[in-house]
């Protein structure tokens, strides 16, 4: 019997005592595990704390760039006397960016004008041809359709970056007169999309 006690010392793993189980070994890893999981998930997703200014040689603390303002449409009434779409020349002034319809015999056409950094009244077409917008807003030195976000130079209308660039809002003729951006009518009357 000796014989058969001793192979089966050989041939079976010896049992703890008092010791834990596999099972047991297994949970607390696995506890672990997902709790470091959640301390790092959480962490992660906490505010990052904003980077310290910069100090110049003498010690003194820099101000943060500016960030460049969002200038959003403003909606206005036009009138529409003697062959000619009036705007306020101080609306435009104040607000920056405005909108407004022109409501023609057949269609309604929407409109815009701006000032550009350079103090240029520029008057067009409130519409971005290819995915039919007729939404901007100005941020920088741009104008940027609301929809597709391509992004025009204010000066020139020229496209810089996106899908529509090659239509920006289309430019009208306006001239000043008594405090008000006049618009010929039979201009925007005539107004066919490009696209």
């Amino acid at each position: 019997m000796s014989n058969l006690s001793e192979k089966r010392k050989k041939v079976q793993p010896h049992k703890r005592r008092g010791g834990a189980s596999t099972a047991t070994i297994l949970a607390v890893g696995l506890f672990l595990v997902l709790g470091a999981g959640a301390i790092w998930a959480s962490r992660s997703n906490a505010p990052k704390p904003s980077a310290a200014p910069a100090s110049s040689p003498s010690g003194t603390t820099a101000p943060a760039p500016a960030k460049a303002t969002t200038l959003q449409m403003t909606p206005i009434s036009a009138k529409v006397e003697n062959g000619k779409i009036g705007i306020p020349l101080d609306a435009v002034k104040q607000k920056g960016l405005v909108r407004f319809i022109y409501k023609g015999a057949k269609s309604e056409t929407p409109l815009l004008a701006y000032v550009t950094p350079s103090g240029k009244i520029i008057t067009a077409v409130s519409m971005c041809e290819p995915c039919s917008s007729t939404r901007f807003f100005i941020q920088g030195n741009n104008i940027i359709c609301s929809t597709c976000y391509t992004q025009w130079d204010l000066e020139n209308l020229k496209g810089i970056s996106g899908g529509c660039t090659k239509y920006p809002p289309d430019k009208i003729p306006n001239t000043i007169s008594d405090g008000s951006i006049l618009i010929d009518e039979s201009v925007v009357a005539k107004w066919q999309p490009r696209v």
